[in-house]
C-alpha cells in the first residue's frame, strides 16, 4: 500500500496536470499576457489561488485522518478571502472614487 502522504502529493500532481491541460485546451492564455504579467493584479491572482489551495489542502489532509484536529486547518481557510478583502481595500485607496464604478464593472 502507498503511504498516505505520498498518495496525497501524487493526487496533487495529477490534479495540477489535469487542471493545466483543461485550461490550455479550453481557455488558453490571454492575448496580452506579457504586459499583464507586470501588474500587481496579475500576480495577486496567483497569491489568492495558492493561499486557497494550500489552506484547502491542509484541511483535506486533516479531514482524511480519523481523530485528527481540524481546528487549525479550518482557521487557515480564512487566509484567501482575507487577502481578497485586503486587495480590494488597497485598490479602493489607490483608485479615485470616480473610477470605482468603471473598475467594478469594466469598460
Amino acid at each position: 500500500a502507498m503511504p498516505l502522504g505520498k498518495a496525497w502529493w501524487l493526487a496533487v500532481g495529477v490534479a495540477v496536470a489535469i487542471a493545466a491541460a483543461v485550461f490550455c485546451t479550453t481557455i488558453g492564455p490571454r492575448p496580452d499576457i506579457m504586459p499583464a504579467m507586470h501588474t500587481m493584479r496579475f500576480m495577486s491572482k496567483f497569491v489568492f489561488t495558492l493561499a486557497l489551495a494550500a489552506s484547502a489542502f491542509a484541511l483535506i489532509r486533516a479531514l482524511s485522518m480519523p481523530g485528527a484536529s481540524t481546528r487549525r486547518a479550518m482557521a487557515w481557510m480564512i487566509a484567501a478571502p482575507a487577502l481578497v478583502v485586503l486587495a480590494v481595500v488597497l485598490e479602493l485607496l489607490v483608485v479615485p472614487q470616480a473610477d470605482w464604478g468603471k473598475r467594478l464593472v469594466g469598460s
